[in-house]
């Protein structure tokens, strides 16, 4: 089989630009290639080549053709947890012409009829497992619940090229500071402007492979991917692998996290920050070994404590951060220093797009990785992206004398667990405020829990303790709340009456 040693390296210059172009080098160049790993069974690896992937595109394109006869524009839904199914049907979708989204099966039902709402979806598919509102999912959407697999049996359709390269290719749902999530509209623009990043990126780790890791250079690139598809940071992989003609490693339920890193070799990881501080404890237990030959990981920018990235640099791994957010395609600042006084940085500016910090020290991006808009929400699109095209991140950074962009704070009140998962506090306290005992209420980050500050009188506490209980028993785990803190006294605010989250 070809390997990445005596191929091309895939560079901005040369890189495809489109859908299309994409899955056409998967056919061309990468056919033997392995595109996915997974275990089935107990411990049975089993593999799929780009040529089984792009015809298994290829029929998710002709079965949503039968399906519903011109797919141009409709609304495909995906609900499920990640498989192999699920990249098929994804670009399936985007090669019929019609609009894929990403849906967090772990979600309460309540977000997901409100999501599902405002999509209006033509057809779902579905992995078929009870995430605790099977009952409700089938008596609004039954007639257009289709299993992950629908299309295995459907011909293989033509390969055209369907998609407007600046119109609506996908729509992924982000946390808002209002409670309710946001429809992101991104365009193949707007993806493959992002890839240009990671593409350029990716020279300086390969550059590091024949000093890290030379066993491994006689075989294609392979990613272990744990991140869920419904977020950016896992579903980006679809393209800056299938563009590289690499492999990724699909762990499907993280509880398998152990076994499968074990039974499939990854150079690569996009890791969570709980992951990267599991990876260190192995190392400093003198477990590498479990990590079966790892040793390049990608996490977010300026979450993680510098010393614990530093002591896995000095123990051979090579770290790359990126700040971004949905809203720009997963582009934004990429750090691949493995300096110690830069380990904490943001990242640097790569010229793809502009990126700037404006009068009040907020982190701006323009250019063609900024989203379409927010879906049935101009206002709080016109809040998000300026007259100038400038977006807003909401994020607060100071630059230094070399360029390097460092987080000051943020401007937007989300709570980032080590989960990766993003909390409303809003949200929380709309739903505090439904007790009766509570007079007024804050919800913030408390030694990386999620906690409460409450007003209630000394002899409500326990009902307040009461039905922060009852309520956590309806919110996915990564919401509920672990520390509740009661006061007699109303809480502080500032100068224009607004309560202080500190």
């Amino acid at each position: 089989m070809a390997n990445k040693a005596c191929n091309e390296v895939v560079t901005v210059a040369n890189m495809p630009m489109t859908v299309f172009d994409m899955i056409s080098a998967m056919q061309n160049k990468y056919a033997d290639r392995v595109a996915f790993r997974y275990v089935e069974g107990k411990d049975t690896v089993v593999e799929k080549t780009y040529d089984q992937y792009v015809q298994d595109i290829r029929k998710a394109t002709g079965y949503l053709q039968q399906e519903l006869g011109e797919p141009k524009g409709k609304k495909i839904v995906i609900l499920s947890r990640t498989n192999y199914e699920y990249g098929a049907v994804v670009f399936g979708t985007m090669m019929a012409g019609a609009v894929i989204v990403t849906l967090n099966q772990g979600k309460t039902w309540a977000e997901l009829e409100y999501e599902l709402g405002m999509v209006e979806p033509d057809l779902i598919f579905n992995d078929g497992i009870d995430y605790g509102y099977r009952a409700q999912l089938e008596a609004l959407y039954g007639a257009r619940l289709r299993p992950m697999d629908a299309w295995t049996a459907a011909p293989e359709a033509e390969m055209v090229n369907r998609i407007d390269h600046e119109s609506l290719l996908m729509l992924m749902f982000t946390s808002g500071t209002t409670g309710r999530s946001k429809g992101v509209m991104l365009s193949e623009k707007n993806y493959f402007t992002a890839c240009q990043m990671y593409i350029n990126g990716q020279k300086d780790i390969l550059d590091q492979e024949e000093r890290l890791a030379p066993q491994y250079l006689d075989r294609n690139f392979s990613h272990f991917t744990l991140v869920p598809m419904f977020h950016l940071a896992g579903f980006i992989c679809y393209f800056v692998y299938g563009i590289q003609g690499w492999t990724l490693n699909l762990c499907c339920d993280a509880r398998d996290l152990r076994r499968d890193m074990s039974l499939m070799h990854s150079d690569a990881m996009s890791t969570p920050p709980v992951l990267v501080e599991m990876i260190y404890n192995e190392i400093k237990r003198g477990h590498a070994d479990r990590l079966n030959g790892l040793w390049n990981l990608s996490c977010s920018s300026a979450i993680l404590d510098p010393a614990i990235l530093s002591e896995l640099v000095k123990n051979g791994f090579y770290i790359n951060q990126c700040y971004s957010m949905t809203e720009l395609a997963g582009y934004g600042l990429l750090n691949v220093t493995q300096e110690g006084n830069h380990l904490r940085a943001l990242g640097k500016p790569d010229g793809f797009c502009e990126v700037k910090v404006d009068e009040n020290g907020e982190i701006c991006v323009r250019g063609g990785c900024v989203m379409l808009g927010y879906y049935k929400d101009p206002e709080a699109t016109a809040e998000t992206i300026d007259k100038d095209g400038w977006l807003h991140t909401g994020d607060l950074a100071r630059v230094d004398e070399e360029g390097y962009y460092y987080m000051t704070g943020r401007k937007k009140n989300l709570i980032i667990l080590d989960s990766g998962e993003n909390v409303s506090p809003e949200e929380l306290e709309k739903l505090l405020g439904k007790c009766d005992a509570i007079k007024e209420c804050i919800v913030k980050e408390m030694g990386k829990k999620i906690g409460t500050v409450v007003c209630c009188e000394d002899d409500k506490q326990q009902q307040v303790k009461a039905f922060v209980t009852e309520l956590n028993r309806t919110l996915p785990m990564y919401k509920r709340i672990s520390v509740v803190e009661c006061s007699a006294e109303p809480l502080p605010r500032n100068a224009l009456g607004k309560l202080l989250r500190k």
